[in-house]
């Protein structure tokens, strides 16, 4: 079966460096695959040129087997790709209901539409629905992703591209975004992105490891945790996962 997400000796300059080096991965429809790495590593260039938010100097990228490098996010999106980028960039004079709707845009919907789903994205994330009102900038940085992922699966991907949905978080509000993460995955594919590498692989089906620009290894999560010189550098020991 062809991959949903293939690429390909990819390449991507920042100048003249090199923030990604023939970076080559797939993930399959109905997966989580999960890019783990130091900062710097070149996880978030990768979903960047996967969104068009940054061109390849080489290299392919195809979405269900079609070439989209060098597309911009525009098209991309149109195509079936949400990017929820790091920071979660909610507009703050805008109401949580308000901010959800916008990821709508994309598609040929009305606003009476847009507002029966932005509603029924409450079912999945609880926690918000009674800040519906609320503006942006009143919310805490966990309410904040909620929203920011909310906003993503307004335009219906098939493929979520999520970037360090963890980062800044409480603990008890990253086990909380996590869940949310095993939901999506009913009828969402994900690339994750997550510095958090015990919980980053604790719903992927595979992960790959990126040290400066470069895949150096990729497996399912139990192969990646039984690498020890992985385990040490990344996952925080040689402890595995427990079932």
């Amino acid at each position: 079966m062809m991959p949903l997400l293939e690429i390909n000796d990819l390449i991507v300059l920042y100048g003249e460096i090199e923030a990604l080096r023939g970076v080559s991965l797939s993930v399959d429809e109905g997966q989580v695959v999960t890019l783990l790495g130091a900062n710097g590593a070149g996880k978030s260039t990768t979903l960047r040129a996967i969104s068009g938010l940054a061109k390849p100097a080489a290299g392919e990228i195809l979405f269900d087997g079609r070439s989209i490098a060098g597309l911009g996010p525009e098209a991309i999106v149109r195509l079936g790709i949400s990017h929820v980028p790091e920071g979660r960039r909610v507009f703050p004079g805008l109401s949580v209901k308000e901010n959800i709707m916008l990821g709508g845009s994309n598609r040929r919907a009305g606003k009476a539409e847009l507002s029966r789903e932005a509603d029924a994205m409450f079912d999945l994330f609880p926690d918000i629905r009674a800040f519906s009102n609320a503006l942006g900038w009143t919310l805490s940085g966990g309410q904040l992703q909620m929203v920011a992922v909310a906003r993503g699966l307004m335009a219906k991907p098939r493929l979520l591209l999520l970037d360090e949905p963890s980062l800044g978080l409480a603990p008890v509000i990253v086990q909380a975004v996590f869940r949310i993460i095993s939901e999506i995955r009913r009828n969402t594919t994900v690339l994750l992105v997550e510095q958090n590498a015990r919980m980053g692989l604790s719903v992927a089906d595979h992960g790959y490891v990126l040290e400066t620009g470069r895949i150096v290894l990729g497996g399912k999560p139990d192969e990646l945790w039984g690498n020890e010189a992985i385990a040490a550098a990344y996952l925080g020991g040689h402890a595995k996962v427990s079932a």
